[in-house]
């Protein structure tokens, strides 16, 4: 295949850098199907919008997208979820993933030849990935921890293996309201006093590198769940949904007890023999990563112009991997409270004007983020306390609760080294996730 010539190729990465009002001409769109549990995407180049002239350009548009392949990917791999907490993305941002290691994976997807649209002004490939090859990365312990029995009993027996319905909506552990469970690489199990029932570590590493520590599935009789849990399995009926990314059934202590009371059955949990039921629509072909077409990007040219017009101070409006993301640094409150000091109004009005201008869909996911100082409960309390004042703040302003939600991390996501004071001022700050579209986030 003949090289694309230096000057062309220089033309053409300029073309395809995200600015504020304009749209990249080459894309990546993927799905994630947790029944076949496979990642499926399709990267697709607009000819026209970069130059390329066909039949001569042929060449240059595929040299093109096999270039661009690894960064387009990335982005929307990153937002695999791994547990209730972290996605792919910020396992990148704190380094337990690097760059070279994501690549290769992604070299090792499945690929299939590029092909030309109809009308010739377009040019497309797909890849599939199995979630196991990244699954395996995250299992790096040989010998698998092996839960002691309790103290408590009951009247139990052997299974095959446990099957946890968690299909349809259910009580979130802590708050008062429901929401359905979503699927990750690994999800925890805890019974109703909060104590883990199962987790990553529970298995023996070697069979959950190649089969993952669950399956997930939305009819119980399938060939795929006796496969692999038997013909005779504890059936549960899940009490309950926690984590920030509603990924971990909550059982009763019945059933707790049923699997914990017998070795047998805690034999089961080593050997990985869990299936967890969810919806079929939430099993299936589900999108990753933030739509970034033409509405996303006016929508990231109105919020800088707005903020532009009234400059304000330590805000950053970046394009990320989770969306348009709104980081406001150093916000002043009343030491050790949620209480914002009155210096601070300014910006808040400035914040909300921008916010509006992402348009009447967008919702908001305010994440409140500290200095970790040792005190990990305070510290997430805190933040959380704070990012849910700025919703009110905002709502106060005029965009309406039922597009805000917040959270608290504390200081388990740092940008900064928590060693220096420049790198806690850093570290101490709010991230306002703005998805255009309306979308949630999982």
């Amino acid at each position: 295949m003949p090289k694309l010539p230096i000057g062309s190729l220089f033309f053409l990465l300029i073309s395809l850098t995200a600015v504020p009002g304009q749209q990249k001409p080459i894309t990546a769109t993927s799905t994630i199907n947790w029944k076949t549990e496979t990642v499926t995407s399709i990267i697709r180049l607009d000819i026209h919008a970069t130059g390329v002239r066909l039949p001569e350009g042929r060449s240059s548009a595929l040299e093109l997208i096999e270039m661009e392949l690894p960064s387009l990917l990335q982005e929307t791999f990153y937002s695999i979820p791994l547990d209730s907490r972290e996605k792919l993305g910020h396992a990148v941002e704190r380094g337990s993933l690097s760059l070279s290691e994501l690549n290769k994976i992604i070299d090792s997807a499945k690929k299939t030849p590029p092909w030309f649209s109809s009308d010739l002004t377009s040019l497309s490939m797909s890849c599939t990935m199995p979630l196991s090859t990244l699954g395996s990365i995250f299992v790096t312990h040989t010998k698998a921890y092996e839960p002691k029995a309790p103290l408590q009993s009951i009247h139990t027996r052997a299974y095959s293996g446990i099957v946890i319905d968690a299909r349809g909506s259910l009580p979130v552990h802590g708050e008062y309201r429901e929401d359905t469970v979503q699927p990750c690489l690994f999800p925890k199990i805890w019974n109703t006093d909060m104590e883990s029932v199962y987790e990553k570590n529970m298995m023996d590493g070697k069979r959950a590198q190649k089969a993952g520590i669950i399956s997930y599935a939305s009819e119980s009789e399938s060939a795929e769940v006796l496969q692999r849990v038997g013909k005779d399995p504890l059936r549960i009926r899940a009490r309950g949904v926690f984590g920030n990314h509603r990924t971990d059934p909550v059982i009763s202590m019945d059933d707790y007890l049923k699997i914990y009371a017998l070795a047998d059955n805690r034999a089961l949990l080593k050997e990985g023999k869990i299936v967890i039921l969810l919806d079929q629509a939430t099993l299936e072909s589900q999108p990753l990563g933030v739509p970034k077409d033409s509405e996303y990007y006016f929508a990231w040219g109105e919020m800088q112009k707005s903020l532009e017009n009234v400059p304000v101070t330590r805000i950053d409006l970046s394009d990320s991997w989770e969306g348009l993301k709104l980081t406001i640094y150093d916000i002043r409150f009343v030491a050790d409270t949620a209480e914002i000091l009155s210096e601070e109004k300014s910006r808040l009005d400035s914040i909300a004007d921008a916010l509006k201008r992402a348009g009447p869909q967008a919702r908001f996911y305010i994440e409140g983020h500290t200095a970790a100082v040792g005190k990990p409960e305070g510290e997430r309390r805190l933040s959380g306390e704070r990012a849910r004042k700025i919703a009110q703040e905002m709502e106060t302003r005029g965009i309406p609760s039922d597009r805000l939600e917040a959270t608290g991390f504390g200081g388990t996501r740092p940008i900064g080294p928590n060693e220096t004071p420049e790198g806690r001022a850093r570290n101490r700050r709010v991230e306002i996730i703005i998805h255009i579209d309306g979308t949630q986030v999982p």
